[in-house]
């Protein structure tokens, strides 16, 4: 019989990038940009495919509501564990296996989540069920404080690794 003990790794938001977005048009940004604009200022790097401005980090990162530990709780209560028991296999004289996803998403300005996907060698190596569990708990989370720069509210894109452990009891 397996028993499954949930292990978070990497709690903490992980900047991806160090790039954050906020909603100005290109034309508008463009001619407002200047050697003393703001935008400048506060690290601006270009233009995303969508025309949102890029910058290459943030003053203030994105936020859950309660902070890390809050974050913990969250995925630690919301997180189906016993599909680690059912898809992780333990290989033969080992007394344990693991499976780890990382899960990447965007908090948009206004703290919703979005573009929530699973690293691609998640989805070549570990069992479909196990990576669609760790976004559907990070799809389904609240809302977020967003990420601020030079005034504004940014999008802000976040990784998350969960870590299923089985054992051999």
């Amino acid at each position: 019989m397996k028993k499954i003990v949930l292990m978070m790794i990497a709690i903490l938001i992980v900047r991806s990038g160090l790039i954050a977005q906020i909603g100005l048009s290109q034309k508008t940004q463009k001619k407002e940009m200047t050697s003393t604009d703001t935008s400048l200022r506060c690290g601006f790097i270009g233009f995303s495919q969508n025309g949102d401005s890029l910058f290459r980090s943030v003053q203030i990162e994105a936020e859950f509501p309660g902070g890390g530990s809050g974050w913990r709780n969250y995925l630690e209560q919301n997180l189906n564990t016993r599909l680690g028991g059912k898809y992780i296999k333990i290989p033969k004289g080992d007394a344990s296996a693991k499976a780890t996803v990382i899960v990447n998403f965007l908090i948009d300005k206004e703290g919703n989540i979005s573009e929530v996907t699973a690293d691609s060698l998640s989805i070549v190596t570990i069992h479909k069920k196990i990576v669609a569990e760790a976004i559907r708990v990070i799809k389904e989370g609240p809302k977020w404080k967003p990420a601020w720069q030079c005034g504004k509210n940014v999008a802000y894109r976040a990784r998350q690794s969960i870590t299923w452990i089985a054992t051999n009891d």
